[in-house]
């Protein structure tokens, strides 16, 4: 069991200015303030969280400014299933966050809850609009939570191929599971070992869903052999690394606030035996490691690309699509956890705290946002 300090106020949590995180250039969509809307258009929807300081606390997130810096391609048809995902994400992120809340999602069956929630993402092979309707009256059953996903999941899912849709399942299933593993490190107050922490992180943080999801912002899909090859792998991986380890240090101060133990920077200053200032450093030193591996990983698929002639112009396209929303990820996810309330503030205010939204619950009749 290790102990938790406070964290010192005069810590430096952001890189320093010459990072090679800087070099990556900042993106923005034009459909920030339609994604803000559309967040809370979907919380409201489906009474996902508990009234209006938890309404307030979800618009000082700046989830449309993360959707709009990391996804840059975003097409304007498909803002809605976005912004409702990273609704839905942020909501469940916030039912397990901290001990009590924790306590209580758990009393409410955390692999009933995990069932529930990829029940509601089943395989689609076509879009058709009379699958679209027995799905939605189907979703009206489920517990709120389960049913916002389930419409998010048919207006994604239509769009895609069943190789995307297959590899988006699988990371949301890692997703909900590390929820469990996170819990078990709070109510011991045990910060896990690097090595662990380093190959559960990508799970935990959500990205791996959330980077298949550039692929449907933009319309264009990566040939699923190329998804396979050691250099997309290697870039893939890496982004989620940067992404997840600068996020680990932005939310510091938050994290400790509602007692949570799982974080990159506690797990460094464990396994080195150095202060927070000593682990911070580090893990940005790790993070500007990881951002080089990912360039050359970048110039070795760019060859490969090349000399892969049965690549048409289309696959080419959306392979230098997602690259670039990969670097858009890695560089924006720095700029809005600067800007977000979230980690600004390290209060204890969550989104929601009821085990019910994932377990239970009446959904309202209104319809959902277009």
């Amino acid at each position: 069991m290790t102990p938790v300090l406070p964290v010192p106020r005069d810590l430096r949590l952001l890189p320093d200015p010459g990072h090679v995180l800087y070099r990556l250039p900042p993106r923005m969509s034009p459909h920030r303030q339609e994604l803000e809307r559309l967040i809370l258009a979907w919380a409201d929807r489906y009474g996902l969280v508990d009234g209006p300081r938890a309404r307030q606390r979800l618009a000082d997130t700046h989830l449309g400014e993360l959707i709009a810096r990391c996804y840059p391609h975003l097409r304007a048809e498909r803002l809605a299933p976005l912004a409702g995902w990273f609704t839905w994400a942020f909501v469940i992120d916030d039912l397990y966050d901290g001990r009590e809340c924790a306590k209580a999602a758990r009393a409410a069956g955390h692999t009933r809850t995990t069932l529930r929630m990829l029940a509601a993402l089943p395989m689609i092979p076509d879009g058709s609009s009379a699958r679209g309707n027995r799905r939605t009256a189907r979703a009206r059953s489920m517990p709120p939570l389960a049913a916002e996903l389930a419409e998010v999941w048919r207006r994604l899912a239509g769009r895609q191929s069943l190789q995307w849709q297959l590899r988006f399942i699988g990371h949301m299933g890692q997703f909900l599971d590390a929820f469990r593993y996170e819990a078990a490190n709070r109510e011991r107050r045990h910060v896990p070992a690097l090595s662990g922490y380093t190959q559960l992180r990508r799970a935990s943080g959500g990205i791996t869903p959330s980077l298949d999801l550039l692929e449907y912002a933009a319309g264009q899909e990566v040939p699923a052999l190329l998804h396979e090859s050691e250099q997309l792998r290697t870039m893939v991986n890496k982004a989620a690394d940067v992404v997840v380890w600068v996020n680990d240090v932005l939310s510091l101060r938050k994290e400790l606030a509602v007692g949570e133990v799982t974080n990159g920077v506690l797990a460094v200053g464990r396994e080195l035996g150095c202060g927070m200032q000593d682990a911070i450093d580090h893990v940005y030193r790790k993070v500007a490691r990881d951002v080089g591996v990912f360039l050359r990983a970048e110039e070795s698929l760019t060859a490969l690309c090349g000399s892969w002639h049965g690549l048409g112009e289309a696959d080419r396209a959306a392979v230098g699509t997602f690259t670039d929303g990969l670097k858009a990820w890695m560089r924006g996810n720095l700029e809005w956890g600067c800007n977000s309330r979230r980690y600004l503030e390290a209060d204890t205010l969550r989104l929601t705290g009821r085990p019910a939204l994932p377990g239970r619950g009446a959904l309202p009749s209104r319809r959902p946002p277009v």
